[in-house]
């Protein structure tokens, strides 16, 4: 199905929100509470890995509830619109400083990052899974992504160079640090609020809402599980509740059976890794071992969006010729070898930044535009095998071995800072502290990705026997029998 240029503006469009979120908190969050919170590294580190857990532990459901959704604006639209402000909201409210004992500054942000984290995977999950049913064409997906990309990078452009423009903006306007942090990071939760909201109403869905019949029946199963609950008391509400939890694991456990997504997910856990440690330690970098600040670190951030962007056609241009998986991983390979070269030759000049950056952009790209064309295509071959339509249940799936992922990067890094000697309240950094910000930079995200790479190497999904999965699953929707056994070797 090729997809109309208004859909596909629209979804690149809430994209935008995607990404902002998502790099205005990996950016941002742990170098705002250790420079301008007052919150040493390693509690701040724990802070975000608490609510990485949290997060994890709302995906677990937000793909399955979004699977299961019924409504006349269709399974995915709902979430992302009625969350557009409470989003933007808890967005802004994570970047303010309160006069109040660091102990409750902690407490604080404890409570708003988990306020977050709830928020979040609601509307991310049904975003990205409304993707696969947009289109099942292996490469309309791939262009699909491609828009998406975009407003990823308009999203990164948003997050990462309004706070630092605005920063010395307000604080040359007499605001304090503290307030200056708060009043920029608002005017970008506007912009997060203006993409949830429009984006998805320019997209027409067809409306899944259930007919007459259908609501009776529900209604009937719902009355009969309530009154069993009922009937067994506190005990029956619990086993109730067991019994939808172990159903969801079951399903997790049938999916990670398919070969396709183990390798998938690993590499998701091992990017993720990669870009948490970088993006989080990439402030520190800049400020303390290269001294600069302002318009020259906004400068490295829009290279980065701007190496993604002017790479996109080049993706497209070779899907022609290479499947999504040999792309992959030739962008990542060459990615992570400029990291590894520039950690012995020094990033040390605004060229050699730009260099830097420029690599960086172009493996970001490779994960953000390619990945979940990938996942598309695993959803495609679980529903040839298990029957079912499960693309928010696999969505959130490998949304949670991000979401694990960007919260163990963060506190690793939070606590190499701790131990390398990083003190707060200090202009100049120990030559101990400065190095590891440099591996942290550098080495220890390029060799990650190396790691990823190896996995989506085993990925066995191509575009040729894509192909052939949609015969079959075309046949076996049509209520015809479908051989599996041209599948065995990737499934």
């Amino acid at each position: 199905m090729v997809l109309k240029l208004k859909t596909k503006i629209a979804y690149g469009f809430t994209a935008i929100a995607d990404h902002a979120l998502h790099d205005l908190y990996v950016t941002f969050f742990l170098f705002f509470m250790t420079t301008a919170a007052g919150i040493s590294p390693a509690a701040a580190g724990v802070i975000v890995a608490l609510g990485s857990v949290w997060e994890c532990i709302i995906t677990l459901f937000a793909g399955r509830i979004s699977d299961k959704t019924h409504s006349k604006m269709g399974k995915r639209k709902p979430f992302i619109v009625f969350l557009a402000f409470p989003m933007a909201l808890t967005s802004s409210l994570m970047f303010a400083v309160f006069n109040i004992p660091v102990a409750a500054r902690v407490v604080y942000y404890l409570i708003i990052t988990m306020l977050y984290w709830t928020l979040f995977p609601m509307f991310y999950i049904p975003f990205v899974a409304w993707g696969a049913e947009l289109t099942e064409d292996y490469d309309e997906r791939t262009s699909l992504r491609s828009y998406a990309f975009v407003g990823n990078m308009l999203g990164l452009c948003i997050s990462t160079i309004f706070p630092t423009v605005l920063l010395d903006f307000l604080i040359g306007k007499g605001l304090n640090h503290a307030h200056a942090w708060h009043g920029s990071v608002s005017i970008v939760s506007a912009f997060i609020f203006i993409s949830l909201f429009f984006g998805p109403m320019m997209i027409k869905s067809e409306s899944n809402a259930l007919t007459p019949e259908e609501k009776a029946e529900l209604k009937r199963r719902k009355k009969e599980r309530k009154s069993g609950a009922e009937a067994g008391g506190k005990s029956g509400r619990a086993a109730s509740a067991f019994l939808s939890l172990k159903s969801l694991f079951a399903h997790f456990a049938s999916i990670m059976k398919l070969k396709a997504a183990r390798y998938l997910i690993f590499a998701s856990i091992l990017f993720a890794s990669a870009n948490s440690i970088f993006a989080s330690d990439k402030m520190y970098y800049f400020t303390y071992n290269m001294g600069i600040s302002g318009i020259r670190i906004t400068v490295l951030f829009a290279i980065v969006a701007a190496a993604g962007v002017v790479f996109v056609p080049v993706v497209n241009f070779s899907k022609k010729y290479f499947d999504k998986r040999t792309q992959f991983i030739a962008g990542m390979s060459l990615c992570a070898a400029v990291m590894i070269l520039f950690r012995f030759i020094g990033v040390d000049s605004m060229l050699s930044a730009c260099l830097f950056m420029t690599a960086f952009g172009i493996g970001s790209m490779c994960y953000w535009q390619l990945m979940p064309g990938m996942i598309y295509d695993v959803c495609g071959l679980d529903e040839l095998k298990s029957g079912e339509q499960r693309q928010g249940t696999i969505v959130s799936l490998q949304s949670i071995a991000e979401s694990i992922a960007d919260g163990l990067g963060v506190l690793v890094l939070g606590f190499i800072l701790e131990f390398a000697g990083f003190d707060d309240a200090a202009s100049v950094q120990s030559e101990n502290a400065l190095s590891w910000v440099e591996n942290c930079f550098t080495l220890v995200p390029a060799f990650l990705m190396i790691l990823a790479v190896i996995m989506v190497i085993k990925y066995p999904i191509t575009k040729k026997n894509y192909g052939e999965v949609l015969s079959a699953l075309e046949k076996k929707r049509n209520g015809e029998e479908a051989d599996l056994t041209p599948f065995e070797d990737i499934v």
